[in-house]
């Protein structure tokens, strides 16, 4: 079955226009509600895709019925977004708000799954200090590289699953950025999944310049 039969079955029998579907369509909005449900297991109710993990709701402007759909269906479709003020979003600001809302999501999907690997840290590590390693994420959003070297140590010791990915370093201060380069090669090789690609430059320049001054004559 077709996106547009699949899209029909499903939008005409909870819309008060039971014929066109592009008249069906127009009658629901997105107003910003979105859920994640941590585990791609869901279905879009609007074009049946499988897999779905972030689900955003669309309600009928008529009818009041809901329906729970993937992201992506929303521009796809061109169903009506309202912004802050009750207004509705041309096409292209539409489309800002929708990726700007997902994006959120994963963001704080994101944190929620190192909070959590923290948490397991902290039941099985009685030396952990987790509650200085969490104040310090949520005041800077990520951690300077001898934390991020003595997280990854203790949570690859205990067997804690986690994500390297989530685990972000901050190099805004001068002595963070002389923590890292300061650091043994085989911890930035166990650090390199939490570098950005901008902190890769910093840190492969940085190399370039200490190994040109090695190589000057005494």
């Amino acid at each position: 079955m077709e996106w547009t039969e699949r899209v029909k079955k499903n939008i005409l029998p909870v819309s008060e226009e039971n014929t066109d579907v592009r008249k069906a369509l127009d009658e629901w909005i997105y107003e910003g509600f979105m859920y994640d449900i941590e585990t791609p297991e869901e279905v879009c109710e609007l074009c049946d895709h499988l897999h779905i993990r972030y689900q955003f709701e669309i309600i009928n402007i008529n009818n009041q019925n809901i329906l729970l759909i993937g992201s992506e269906c929303i521009s796809r479709f061109k169903i009506s977004v309202v912004g802050p003020r009750g207004e509705k979003l041309s096409y292209d600001d539409a489309k800002k708000k929708v990726s700007k809302d997902r994006n959120k999501l994963v963001t704080e999907a994101k944190i929620k799954n190192l909070i959590n690997s923290l948490v397991k840290l902290a039941s099985v590590d009685a030396d952990f200090d987790i509650e200085n390693f969490i104040k310090y994420f949520k005041e800077y959003g990520a951690f300077t590289p001898k934390q991020l070297a003595t997280l990854i140590w203790r949570l690859e010791k205990y067997k804690i699953e986690f994500k390297k990915s989530h685990f972000k370093m901050s190099l805004k201060r001068n002595k963070d950025k002389q923590q890292l380069f300061d650091m043994e090669d085989w911890k930035i090789k166990t650090l390199w999944d939490c570098f950005s690609n901008s902190q890769k430059e910093i840190y492969n320049d940085q190399m370039k310049r200490k190994a040109f001054i090695n190589q000057l004559p005494l």
